[in-house]
């Protein structure tokens, strides 16, 4: 573990595309986000010159334009994913770390992965405009044949193809990342684990490689005029969408806390929540469900902390196990973040009924594995119960949904603050 400073600093070197740019004027010069808009406005300059200068059909600009965006939009993800792995933090779970780290060796480090989907994309491509000469031919009209105009396609082609390759390399170790890192978090044991915000930064990676895929849609046009190309690129397409698929549902069964909070959560049936209005505490008692991810509570539309909540999201919840004999065996978890009110009667509550409401079905199903009696307790007494306490989803009860910021554990006295 000695050494993980020393091997943080080898990835700041940059993936070859971005060491290109990054020596090149004038683009050296730039920020990062006005080098994509200067790369766009330069290509396509280059683009519209070619196409005036040797009277190149229409479909060629429209096309050409296409694919020049292409490679812009997929220029402007790298200003999000090479950040984010590179300031991704280090596990706690020796096994989690050295999946992490063989991760990004392999995405920031390795030439050779970096480079070899490009150049069999690269490959392919060039081998089939040689044989396939009547392709070129109509897009370039009386411009066939000329050598600079040729040099310009190849540059293209390869722009295209490095992102095409780099693409499908790096979803390709994203879902073994996943898998294997879904398989170690079962093995964990006491407080070692992966931050459930390292989880979520996987997470958002992986949804940058399934943008980088779904740009290639603005190919299209340029694949539908050839048999090979429309097959190369819908077996592209759909490698992208199946292995983002896979390393996002392994992802989700990645647990977000270490063993001995997820043992409380699940199993112990009582939480206090504190709110605070005007600076004065409201605490109260709740029972809660946990889904691996987030924890779950309901509370009645007429009560205070419905109120509080609404106008301060910012909780507390504390949830304890304790031991009648021993108060140094006793174990507790304090969880602060904010808390999310689902099931509301508004129009931001449609609206996350809409994102959030397959994990509402969820959790109503966990509360009644959890609570059998009090569920059928709150059925059989509807009538009898006031109806600011009846069990109505959306009319007299909500779900509060709380995303941890901050958290405590306590065992034998003493607190530990984990990462979030």
């Amino acid at each position: 573990m000695n050494n993980r400073s020393t091997v943080k600093s080898r990835y700041e070197r940059k993936w070859i595309y971005e060491e290109i740019v990054d020596r090149i004027p004038p683009f050296r010069w730039m920020p990062p986000s006005y080098e994509v808009i200067a790369q766009l406005l330069l290509v396509e300059a280059i683009g519209v010159i070619a196409f005036i200068y040797f009277q190149m059909p229409a479909e060629a600009a429209i096309f050409g334009s296409l694919a020049i965006i292409y490679t812009v939009v997929w220029s402007s993800g790298c200003l999000y994913v090479v950040p984010w792995l590179r300031r991704l933090r280090d596990p706690t779970n020796e096994a989690e770390y050295k999946i992490l780290q063989d991760y990004k060796n392999r995405i920031l480090l390795d030439r050779k992965l970096e480079l070899i989907g490009g150049v069999v994309c690269f490959v392919a491509v060039v081998l089939y405009l040689l044989i396939d000469t009547d392709y070129l031919r109509y897009f370039l009209g009386a411009g066939f044949g000329n050598p600079f105009l040729f040099i310009l396609i190849l540059v293209l082609a390869w722009d295209i193809s490095y992102r095409l390759g780099l693409s499908l390399v790096t979803t390709f170790f994203a879902a073994v990342r996943s898998i294997t890192l879904s398989a170690a978090a079962r093995k964990r044991r006491g407080l070692a684990y992966t931050a459930y915000s390292e989880v979520r930064t996987l997470k958002h990676l992986d949804m940058i490689n399934l943008y980088w895929g779904l740009s290639a849609l603005l190919l299209l046009p340029l694949a539908l005029q050839s048999y090979f190309l429309l097959l190369g690129l819908s077996v592209f397409l759909a490698g992208i969408m199946g292995l983002s698929t896979l390393s996002l549902l392994a992802m989700e069964t990645v647990p977000w806390f270490p063993p001995d909070v997820e043992s409380i959560l699940h199993h112990e049936r009582f939480a206090y929540v504190n709110a605070c209005s005007k600076n004065q505490p409201h605490v109260t008692p709740v029972i809660f469900v946990y889904d691996g991810k987030y924890l779950y509570f309901a509370i009645s539309v007429a009560s205070a902390k419905y109120r509080i909540i609404k106008k301060n999201p910012k909780i507390a919840v504390l949830v304890d196990m304790r031991d009648r004999e021993s108060p140094m065996k006793n174990r507790a978890v304090l969880l602060i973040g904010k808390g999310m009110i689902l099931g509301e009667l508004s129009v931001i509550g449609a609206f996350r009924l809409f994102l959030h409401g397959l994990w509402l079905i969820r959790v109503r199903g966990l509360f009644s594995k959890k609570y059998p009696m009090y569920i059928k307790y709150y059925a059989d007494q509807a009538n009898d119960l006031p109806p600011a306490w009846r069990n109505k989803p959306f009319l007299s009860r909500v779900i509060v949904r709380l995303e941890p910021e901050k958290i405590t554990y306590w065992r034998e006295a003493r607190p530990t603050t984990l990462r979030a």
